[in-house]
């Protein structure tokens, strides 16, 4: 189940799940910061959250991107100088297909800051994905349920 206080992409829109899909066309931060103070989040110990990025549509342009994860002391923007980055992950098109689990692991152990926020960065030109960040308190199943058919009677 997704938290609205430690989801990444959420925008309220049309109140269904397309509010969840963030499409970024150029280097930037993904829609929402989370401020670790007021989503009661503890990073620390031997339970931590888990960084679920999952790719909702395929990007029609991009050859390569660059996910990251950066904590910073005061509400984080593009470029800040006194960002951290904690993870980055880069991925190819073939990577980022529909559907497609991207990131499905816990936060490391890291001195993080108040604020946690994604930042996406094409190296090429991208248009027509969306993907879906946020935290969770376990690991998302690495693969979708199969569907359940019924035979008619």
């Amino acid at each position: 189940m997704i938290d609205l206080k430690t989801c990444f992409t959420y925008t309220y829109s049309a109140g269904t799940f397309a509010d969840f899909a963030y499409t970024p066309t150029a280097a930037a931060l993904f829609t929402n910061s989370i401020n670790l103070d007021a989503a009661s989040l503890r990073i620390a110990g031997s339970k931590p959250p888990w960084l679920i990025v999952r790719t909702i549509a395929a990007f029609a342009t991009v050859v390569t991107a660059e996910i990251s994860l950066i904590t910073d002391s005061v509400l984080p923007v593009l470029g800040a100088a006194t960002a951290t980055n904690v993870l980055i992950f880069r991925f190819t098109a073939a990577q980022m297909a529909a559907n497609t689990l991207l990131i499905n692991q816990p936060l490391p152990h890291f001195k993080y800051k108040k604020w946690l926020a994604m930042e996406w960065k094409p190296f090429t030109s991208a248009s027509a994905g969306s993907l879906l960040a946020y935290l969770a308190a376990g690991p998302e199943p690495a693969i979708d349920p199969p569907t359940l058919t019924i035979a008619a009677s």
